[in-house]
């Protein structure tokens, strides 16, 4: 069985500033689209094409993002586990999305 390895604040920094994260959500759940500015915008469309947006920022080894809905950081960590990149909620460790491609920029035009 393979460990966990938890993306450090530096290479969270590398791998999400100013991209286009794709994540599929648990369970078929469907493609979330989330990005990433590099002056701390963060932009989401869901699966359902609802679109959010917010300030993300990297705080130990978490990325947050307080939403524009909600007064509360959603923070998660990225970890690498058995050959993929997986986003979990931090406090309950569930699973937020498995990463299926990043792409420089907002791709989106989110």
């Amino acid at each position: 069985m393979q460990m966990d390895t938890i993306m450090s604040a530096t290479q969270l920094d590398a791998l999400m500033t100013g991209n286009s994260i794709y994540l599929e959500e648990p369970n078929g759940g469907g493609e979330i689209v989330l990005w990433y500015g590099a002056d701390g915008t963060a932009k989401a469309r869901l699966p359902s094409s609802s679109m959010l947006d917010g300030t993300w920022s990297i705080k130990g080894d978490a990325s947050c993002i307080v939403w524009s809905y909600s007064p509360k950081d959603s923070c998660s960590v990225l970890i690498k586990r058995d050959g993929q990149m997986v986003l979990l909620e931090v406090g309950t460790n569930r699973l937020l999305g498995t990463v299926k491609r990043i792409v420089p920029g907002n791709s989106e035009e989110l």
